[in-house]
Order: C-alpha cells, then sequence, then structure tokens
C-alpha cells in the first residue's frame, strides 16, 4: 500500500528540523488541526494496513440477520447476538439497536439507516416476540445495555458489581469486553488486557471486540496498539463510525503542534501507565517535496472529492506528507525494510518491535484461521442449542395486522416501528399520511412509493406458519382474481364524458380512487371505466373504458394519471366496493353494413370528414391552438371504416372538442350505428356554421 495512488513515486522522509535552524512550514502552520480534519489521513492508513495484513485474520464481515437453528441473531458487523432492541430499517432488514447506532448504513445492502440514533425506533412485533420467546436472553441483553450507559459515565465498581451478579459465560464475549473496559477504568490493566485478548481471539470477526480492545490499550496508554487494533476494527467494518472518530482524535493529538516531540510525548504517557487526557505533540519538519510533483494527472482523477465534486487536494496532500511520520509514531512501518539485517536478527527485532495486534496477524495462516472459525462455530451452536425456536411456540396471533385483522402478507414495518400488510398501509396512506397507531408522520412513503417487505418477519412466517400463509395468500390470489375481470365488478370513475381513442388526463385526489387506480396497476389490468354522473341511479348506463398509460405521483399522495379512451360500454348492474362504484357491463360494438348501405356510408362519412376538417380550419386561431394542445390535431381518414369496433377515430376527436351537451354527447356514445352517428354529427356541424355565418 501507498499513501498516494499505485505507480507514484515516494515522497520520502520528511527532515527533523534541529536547534538554530529555520523551520519550514509546520503541521500546524496553516491553522490548528482538528479531528475531522483527518479522515483522509485515516483512510491511507486503513488502506496501508489493509495491503499490509491481507485482511485482519482473513476474516470478512457478515451478510445479515440469519435464523440458526431457530434462533433469531443479529450479524450486522460479526454481532451474532440475539435480536435486542430490533430495528427494521426502510431498506427491510433488521438489526440490533446498538448495532446500527455505530455505523450509518445498513450491514447488509448498504443503505442509509436513519437520520440519527433518535429515530431509529425497535419494531413492536419482534421486540415482543423475542421477550416472549426468549425472556432470559431479552432480560441479558437490557443488562448489557445497562453496563454499556455504567461504562460511559465512568462508573466502573458498580459495572464490575453488576457484572459479578450475571453467570459470566465462556461463549459470551459482550460481557467479557465489559469487564475488560472495567478493568481498564479501575487500572487493573492486566486483566484488562488478558480478558480482550480471550475476546479477539474467541471472535476473530467482530469488529467491536477489536474497538473495545483499542479503548483498553488507549487507556493502558499503548497509542500504537490502539490505533492498530481500531484500524482492525476498520478493516472488519469501514463504516464503524465510533472507531473512525477515535482513530481521528488521537492522529489530531499526535500531529497538533507544540514544545516537544512526538517521541517524549509517547515516552511520558508509557511512564506514567494512566489514561491519556493531554496532548502529545510532534515537532516541526521541513516539506521536502510537494505532492503534486510525484502526482500525475490521471492518478489525481482517482483522488478523494469532496462534496461539491472538487478535488479534496489540500487534506490530501497534507495527508500524503503526513503518513510516514504516524507511521513511524504507531508503529506501521515495515520492520523488515530495516537495512542490513540477517533474518534471525529481523524475526528477533520484530518479536520486539511489533505490539500484540501485529504479532498476532503474523502469525496468521491458513490453519490458524480454521482453528478459530471451528472454535467460533462450537460456541455459536452451544448458544443455538440452548435457545432452540419450536414450531409449536410460534401463534399465528401474533402475526396478525392491526388493520385488516389477518396473517401478514407482505408485511412492512415503518420508521416508527409499526408493522402492517403491505395492501393495508397503502389504502391507510390514502386517507392519511399518518402511522394508523401512533399517528407519526409516513410521508416518505407517498413521496418516494417505495415499500420494503420486512425480510426477518416474511422469513419467520413461512418457516413456521406455512399453511396459514398458503391459505392467507390464496384467498388474496381469489381477491385479486376478482378485481381482474374486464366484464364483471369493473371499478367505475364517475367524473367526465370519455370517448375511444381520446386521450383523458386524471388529477386522482380522493382516498376511494387512490384506491382504485392501486387495484388496477397490481391486477395488470390498468384499465376502468369512466361514466358521467346521474342523480338517480349514481352514473350513467353508457360510458367508456380508460386505459391507464403513465402515472406521475405527487408528494402528498395525490397522482396525474395518463389515460386514453378505449371501448364503449353498457351498464347491466352496478354496486360499490370500498366506497367507489363497480358495475357488470357489456361492451358496444357498431352493426356492420355491405352492399350499398355500405357505398352510402361511405359517401356520407368522405362529406362528414370534409365538413369537420373545413370547420377546424376555420375556427379562430386561439381556439385552434388550445384544441391543438389538449388533443392534438385531427386523425387521419381511416381506410377500413367499420374496422375499429367503434368507427373511425377522428368521430370521436371531434365529439370530444365540440362544445356540445353532455346528454346529446352521451347519446352518440350509445350508437352501436356508424351512419346514426356520422348524421348527428352532420347536424352538429351544420348548427355551428351556420351560426358563425349569422354572426358576420
Amino acid at each position: 500500500m501507498s499513501a498516494v495512488p499505485s505507480g507514484a513515486p515516494d515522497p520520502g522522509p520528511t527532515d527533523v528540523v534541529h536547534p538554530g535552524e529555520k523551520a519550514g512550514p509546520t503541521v500546524g502552520s496553516r491553522g490548528s488541526l482538528r479531528p475531522d480534519q483527518l479522515g483522509g489521513l485515516v483512510q491511507c492508513l486503513l488502506h496501508r494496513f489493509k495491503r499490509r495484513t491481507g485482511g485482519p485474520n482473513g476474516a470478512g464481515v457478515p451478510g445479515g440477520q440469519r435464523i440458526v437453528g431457530g434462533f433469531l441473531e443479529c450479524g450486522g458487523g460479526g454481532c451474532g447476538e440475539l435480536l435486542a432492541e430490533p430495528v427494521t430499517l426502510r431498506c427491510g432488514h433488521t438489526w440490533c439497536r446498538r448495532c446500527l447506532r455505530r455505523s450509518p448504513r445498513c450491514p447488509a445492502c448498504g443503505e442509509e439507516a436513519a437520520a440519527g440514533p433518535q429515530s431509529l425506533r425497535p419494531n413492536v412485533i419482534l421486540s415482543h416476540l423475542m421477550a416472549k420467546w426468549f425472556p432470559a436472553e431479552v432480560s441479558r441483553a437490557r443488562d448489557k445495555i445497562k453496563l454499556e450507559e455504567l461504562l460511559s459515565q465512568c462508573r466502573f465498581p458498580e459495572a464490575l458489581t453488576l457484572l459479578e451478579q450475571l453467570e459470566l459465560k465462556p461463549s459470551d464475549v459482550a460481557l467479557q469486553s465489559y469487564r475488560a473496559e472495567s478493568y481498564a477504568g479501575l487500572q487493573q490493566f492486566k486483566e484488562a488486557r488478558e480478558d480482550m485478548e480471550a475476546v479477539c481471539s474467541r471472535r476473530p470477526a467482530w469488529p467491536e471486540g477489536y474497538f473495545r480492545k483499542a479503548r483498553v490499550l488507549y487507556t493502558m496508554g499503548l497509542i500504537d496498539e490502539a490505533v492498530q487494533s481500531f484500524l482492525q476494527c476498520l478493516a472488519l467494518d469501514e463504516d464503524f463510525t465510533p472507531a473512525k472518530v477515535e482513530v481521528e482524535k488521537i492522529l489530531c493529538d499526535l500531529l497538533s503542534p507544540g514544545p516537544e516531540s512526538i517521541k517524549e510525548g509517547l515516552q511520558h504517557i508509557r511512564n506514567k501507565d494512566l489514561p491519556v487526557h493531554s496532548h502529545t505533540t510532534v515537532g516541526c519538519f521541513r516539506k521536502t517535496s510537494n505532492a503534486s510533483e510525484f502526482i500525475n494527472d490521471e492518478q489525481i482523477s482517482n483522488m478523494p472529492k469532496n462534496s461539491e465534486g472538487e478535488l479534496a487536494y489540500l487534506s490530501w496532500t497534507r495527508s500524503v506528507q503526513l503518513l510516514r511520520r504516524v507511521e513511524n509514531l504507531v508503529g506501521l512501518k515495515k520492520i523488515s525494510s530495516v537495512p542490513l539485517l540477517s533474518c534471525k536478527e529481523k524475526a528477533v527485532l520484530l518479536k520486539r518491535k511489533l505490539p500484540f495486534s501485529d504479532q498476532e496477524i503474523k502469525e496468521t495462516g491458513n490453519a490458524k484461521i480454521k482453528h478459530q472459525k471451528r472454535d467460533t462455530e462450537q460456541l455459536f451452536h452451544a448458544l443455538h442449542f440452548e435457545r432452540t425456536l419450536t414450531k409449536d411456540v410460534v401463534d399465528a396471533g401474533d402475526f396478525e395486522c392491526s388493520l385488516c385483522m389477518r396473517l401478514f402478507l407482505e408485511p412492512i414495518t415503518t420508521p416508527c416501528g409499526h408493522t402492517f400488510c403491505k395492501c393495508c398501509l397503502e389504502r391507510s396512506l390514502d386517507h392519511s399520511p399518518l402511522c394508523p397507531l401512533c399517528k407519526d408522520s409516513l410521508k416518505v412513503y407517498l413521496e418516494n412509493r417505495k415499500y420494503a417487505v420486512t425480510y426477518l418477519l416474511e422469513e419467520i412466517i413461512a418457516r413456521y406458519l406455512s399453511e396459514e400463509l398458503c391459505e392467507r395468500q390464496r384467498i388474496h390470489n381469489e381477491e385479486t382474481a376478482e378485481l381482474s375481470n374486464l366484464t364483471k365488478n369493473v371499478p367505475i370513475f364517475v367524473c367526465t364524458m370519455a370517448y375511444p381513442t381520446v386521450p383523458c388526463p386524471l388529477h386522482i385526489f380522493e382516498p376511494r380512487y387512490r384506491l382504485m387506480i392501486r387495484r388496477c396497476i397490481e391486477t395488470g389490468t390498468k384499465q376502468f371505466g369512466m361514466c358521467t354522473s346521474d342523480a338517480h341511479n349514481g352514473f350513467a348506463d353508457y360510458g367508456c373504458v380508460l386505459h391507464i398509460r403513465n402515472i406521475h405521483f405527487l408528494p402528498d399522495g395525490r397522482s396525474i394519471v395518463d389515460t386514453v379512451g378505449g371501448n364503449c360500454f353498457k351498464v347491466l348492474e352496478r354496486r360499490q366496493r370500498d366506497g367507489y362504484y363497480i358495475a357488470n357491463i357489456e361492451y358496444l360494438k357498431d352493426v356492420k353494413v355491405i352492399g350499398e348501405e355500405l357505398d352510402e356510408l361511405i359517401d356520407l362519412h368522405d362529406k362528414v370528414y370534409a365538413q369537420a376538417c373545413k370547420w377546424f380550419q376555420n375556427l379562430k386561431s386561439r381556439f385552434h391552438s388550445q384544441i391543438l394542445q389538449h388533443f392534438g390535431p385531427i386523425p387521419e381518414r381511416e381506410t377500413d371504416l367499420q374496422g375499429p369496433p367503434n368507427g373511425p377515430a377522428w368521430c370521436w376527436w371531434l365529439l370530444a372538442v365540440l362544445p356540445v351537451d353532455p346528454k346529446y354527447q352521451l347519446s352518440v356514445l350509445s350508437m352501436t350505428s356508424l351512419m346514426n352517428r356520422l348524421i348527428k354529427i352532420q347536424k352538429i356541424l351544420t348548427y355551428f356554421s351556420n351560426a358563425r355565418d349569422q354572426s358576420k
């Protein structure tokens, strides 16, 4: 690993300023350092650490929560604990709340977890199930949370007292790590280090183990070993935010300018063997080369960028200049680079110079990895044997949606921690953008229309309630099949006149029609009937089917639906479902003619079409442009007049743009004779032409 992009020359060592010499630019000459400015340097150290070690202990990061032997566990960053305070993210994955507090992203998919720890609300259903199925483990998890609070408040004697009351099992590495921190806080460093070495040995792929080990080492004053343990934690989980923050703070202390050299500062800390609170210092050094002299254009293109997309050149340059110095200070330089040493001397120097964490990495091989993996598996098998979940203890009543009172189907967990069926939640949001139970805002679902199924709940239901799930799915499929019928129970939108082939944009805002449109999409029909209102029957006896071409959802739940007219229909039977009308219908088709009747039809069609084109051309420019904008130009003449089931498209276009009484339009819509329809349209055109001539 190089401090600069691969292929760049080494910048070379920096020169320490000797007494009496004129100092060059110092670390702090551009202003005092802040920890948040050292992110680039931390990345440099981490990448070099990974390259040198080939990955910490060869261990990977677990991918997600699992149900192992019936036991629900969290896999976030190698946690492996019972899902204490389980939090379901918007991506559908579920993790311990404590695991999510240390990382801003989901460990499985990398999606942003939440705005902050206060928004990580536990999943109500899963929390209830954990307490019901594993009461002892949940109680133990609460004790661990209390221990964390005591340690954060430096109440070490109370933490040790609580630990003595709990049964410390060999497999419970979390409690052992808490005990190590308590020992370190009480300056019992030997016991603290023994506990942490045992923790990291038993759980080599647990990032938090190395994080807690680093904190113990830091408390002991072993700064170099602490940094390496923090880096080992980050190598397992780069999103482990607390470890990044701690490394940045340590580097800020190391690189802050002062009267003493860093070696003196470190030696002072080691001699005192006390917790570090004061700033250590670094001597001034000369800048012997500029980073721009050894970084070419191609390498610059790969350098870090800031939030505005600009090259973070200053911080990167300073990171390059300081990298070698920091590596020397915290023991990250390769011992093998020391010249004129025999293999035996190098081995002795390696054992003497390298801290424990480096020795552990150097000794790691395939045999050791397999041995550690075997030990870890044995510990987990012991845990799972004690926490076996059998099918008879799983009650279907615990998995009922509070809205439909049926088994969850596609369970969705909201940010407030409540779970509903996907279709139930969508129906609730049609009426209000609030959670049906706690009234928290759920506008995020209306804004992006993304509903991620809660994978863990879905897996539990599929595994332990398979028969109930099959029955629930069967009922849902029957309901969907009923909704997808194109002649029976067809949804009816009561609004305006619609015509075959003519576009009809709609603004959907009523909850009942939001539900209706969504069902049309989900069933795959993407169509519904449009009828005008009727004072006696609710809607007219004749209408037109509309086909959905596109939907644009607005952030508040409303939508703009782009539709186009299909076939005309006659209503046979009508009723209501979930607030909107449905009807049994039959489609209308024009009666075809032959012989002399067909010749007469063609002659009449040509005359009326020419009359319609003339009327449209003679319109005032203002009306002409409005019609073109909303309906487009008049359609071309059909080659086969009787081909379309409801006649030529231009007839319906003309009927839509003419300012005619809706009752007259409805009478034309109900006709099944093209000849009669053309005669009606001819009368309308003659009327408007005469009215225009009289007004001149």
